[in-house]
């Protein structure tokens, strides 16, 4: 009992002696979690950021090859014809031009 007594007494006071240990190690467990924390919300963001950016890159390539298209079609002679026909309402020779006007009431 003596000896029990006695190795609780070495145990206690090793602990009281070095308390600082004990408050490190806490402090570096919080740091740690805190750290980790940081690291996997800012893993979420760029994540996010990402995909955004992913997608962004799927609506300029799809422009990209749009525009790509028209210039191709603006060389073709046809299509500049449809095109002065839609826009500026030109008409070729032996054609006639109807315009519909609106009643105003």
């Amino acid at each position: 009992m003596l000896k029990a007594r006695e190795s609780k007494g070495k145990i206690l006071s090793f602990f009281l002696t070095n308390w600082w240990i004990g408050a490190f190690i806490l402090m570096a467990i919080a740091l740690y979690a805190q750290a980790l924390y940081q690291k996997n919300q800012l893993a979420s963001l760029l994540q996010k950021k990402a995909e955004l950016l992913k997608k962004e890159k799927e609506l300029a390539i799809r422009d990209q090859e749009q525009l790509k298209l028209r210039i191709k079609s603006e060389e073709d002679p046809e299509w500049a014809l449809l095109v002065l026909k839609q826009r500026l309402g030109v008409v070729e020779e032996g054609e006639t031009k109807v315009i519909f006007k609106k009643r105003s009431q």
